[in-house]
């Protein structure tokens, strides 16, 4: 399994220093920034061929109507489907320990380190336009950029229930 250290470092800074709207209109001019290309085939949400040195280089985009919620961008290679979780999980510790450490250089302490039970471990960055999430799943580590106003929602507490 690889790591692309440097790719990601690039995503982030890149990331940083671009003018979000918070639109979907943002994904378009950050393609092009990087160098990607958006590959859409019909009837299927586009998705972004990156240039991450990783085996599945490519990023997902979520959005609700107009609004751009987050891009998940692979950081690292995908473990294949048929592989042991177990086996893979010591490597992809190590890629997220080399890459939360290389994130903190280039964007300062994180805001945020969750360790949940549907993802593995996340640190977050809580910039003034977005918020950059270092995650590591059960087969890769991904870099999500998320916009500010669904990650207020996203931080909202869950209402409690009333028996």
């Amino acid at each position: 399994m690889y790591a692309d250290i440097e790719g990601a470092i690039r995503v982030v800074r890149l990331a940083a220093e671009f003018d979000w709207t918070g639109k979907i209109d943002d994904v378009e001019p950050l393609c092009g920034a990087a160098g990607w290309e958006i590959v859409e085939e019909e009837g299927k949400i586009p998705v972004i061929r990156t240039d991450l040195a990783v085996n599945d280089p490519f990023a997902s985009i979520h959005r609700r109507k107009r609004r751009m919620d987050y891009l998940s961008i692979y950081v690292t290679d995908v473990a294949p489907p048929d592989s042991i979780p177990l086996d893979v999980e010591p490597e992809l510790r190590a890629h997220f320990t080399d890459l939360g450490q290389a994130l903190t250089e280039t964007l300062g302490a994180p805001t945020r380190h969750d360790i949940g039970i549907d993802i593995d471990e996340t640190l977050r960055w809580d910039l003034s336009q977005i918020v950059i999430r270092l995650v590591r799943s059960i087969g890769a580590v991904y870099v999500d950029v998320v916009g500010r106003q669904y990650q207020a929602e996203m931080d909202e507490p869950e209402p409690e229930d009333e028996d």
